[in-house]
């Protein structure tokens, strides 16, 4: 039963790619968000016990892994600063796989699948022969699909369903999440951890922030609702992530969006005076992100700080890198759902991962993007994805500290494959000609005694 349902997952997207359909891409969104909900359900009702190596926590890996199949179609749609860079990616996951293969085996086989997700969604995007409208609804379909996240947050929450506890309690979550009573553990909602829920709201929120026309019913009440969520799951430096990308858009921008900027920081202020104070559990959320102003004592920052100190020398000493399959999911599917390697660190665990050659394909690829952004910029572009997506990358290229959120899929991949897709290259029109009107004499024909 659980493959029969695995199957049914996927087989949509099997169709979608086939057709080439660009709603193969929505699609994704709803699939990422909700297959460790719908496996928690299969466990715990049909199983009656917890499969570590479920089919279905596979799914979201098959079907973005599909968005390959008409993006590498369309490979030849690529602009050559943009196929330089989609190779600079592919350099990078190719020396991860051929180190990863001799360390690992077939674990490196399942991180390539994780790091393909997100480049098949950056490849996706760049590639889709799509207007601004697609565009704009694969940013909705996002937002949808993290209000229903943000919805059964809530519920979850508030009543701790039996399935969702059953789970916490098979992988010995309890404590870490905290107790299995309402109001008194963090929320992951349909997601399988904390981190990402968090993340996966708060990307989708990121884009309602920065320009009206990719919110969502709701607007900026979906917004507040979305990131009440982020704070139930006890995740901190999202809040820090969403702030900065906000600050850095109109900073980026010569100061546009900046009233938009604060009227999110207005919203966030309401919502920390006030609905703080008034959410069930206010007390212990409250304790939770008291240590950001104390963050030199903080055990979770102190222990990146560490990972960062250790990581280093490791580094220089490793300069292949243990390849693909050396932490995340590949080496938790031939560890028995255990994670390893540098996964708390996304630079280090980058450079673990590729080497040096991989690692500074994959910083040089980023340095690609963000000068050829910027050049569409000088050359006159103007539409919001070429001007937020610089934003987006410095803030994501920040959230390295915290954690890699380039080795999947996510709308960060989305959103900078749109910013490079041919639709947002400025065209540039010739100038008209003069044609000054009938009997008009033209300037030279004007006599010296009659200027001025």
């Amino acid at each position: 039963m659980e493959l029969i349902i695995a199957i049914f997952i996927v087989l949509p997207a099997f169709y979608l790619a086939a057709t080439r359909s660009s709603y193969l891409l929505d699609y994704v969104f709803f699939v990422v968000a909700l297959n460790r909900g719908i496996r928690r359900l299969v466990d715990f009702y049909i199983n009656g016990a917890f499969n570590p190596l479920s089919m279905i926590s596979l799914t979201p890996l098959v079907a973005s892994a599909l968005l390959l199949v008409p993006a590498f179609s369309r490979f030849h749609l690529l602009t050559p600063q943009v196929r330089k860079i989609a190779i600079l990616l592919m350099v990078t996951l190719a020396h991860g796989i051929a180190v990863g293969i001799l360390n690992a085996g077939v674990g490196a086989v399942y991180a390539l699948g994780e790091w393909m997700a997100g480049f098949g969604a950056f490849l996706f995007a760049a590639t889709a022969p799509v207007g601004i409208k697609t565009a704009d609804r694969w940013m909705k379909s996002s937002g949808y699909a993290a209000l229903i996240v943000a919805i059964y947050g809530w519920y979850q929450y508030l009543t701790i369903p039996p399935w969702d506890a059953f789970w916490v309690t098979e992988v010995k979550f309890v404590g870490y999440l905290g107790q299995l009573r309402p109001t008194e553990m963090s929320v992951f909602s349909t997601m399988h951890e904390r981190g990402p829920c968090a993340s996966f709201l708060a990307w989708a929120a990121i884009p309602m922030i920065l320009h009206p026309r990719w919110r969502i019913i709701g607007s900026w009440l979906t917004v507040a609702l979305l990131f009440s969520v982020v704070l139930l799951t006890m995740s901190r430096s999202m809040f820090i992530i969403v702030a900065l990308v906000a600050v850095l858009q109109p900073a980026l921008s010569k100061g546009r969006g900046m009233g938009r900027v604060l009227l999110f920081a207005a919203l966030m202020a309401i919502g920390a005076s006030y609905g703080l104070d008034h959410m069930p559990g206010a007390e212990r959320i409250q304790k939770r992100f008291e240590t950001v102003s104390e963050i030199q004592n903080d055990g979770s920052f102190q222990g990146r700080l560490e990972i960062l100190t250790h990581g280093v020398p490791w580094i220089a000493q490793h300069p292949l890198g243990q390849g693909l399959g050396s932490s995340g999911i590949g080496a938790g599917r031939i560890n028995g759902g255990a994670k390893e390697g540098w996964c708390d660190s996304g630079y280090i665990e980058i450079f673990s991962q590729f080497g040096w050659i991989g690692g500074l394909a994959f910083f040089a690829a980023m340095a690609q993007i963000w000068a050829e952004l910027s050049r569409r910029i000088q050359q006159g572009g103007r539409d919001a994805f070429i001007f937020t997506g610089r934003a987006v990358l410095l803030g994501s290229l920040v959230f390295l500290y915290v954690g890699n959120i380039f080795s999947g899929f996510s709308l960060f991949w989305v959103f900078l494959g749109i910013s490079l897709n041919r639709m947002t290259k400025p065209v540039h029109q010739p100038w008209p000609e003069y044609h000054p009107p009938l009997n008009q004499p033209m300037p030279w024909d004007v006599p010296h005694s009659a200027v001025g």
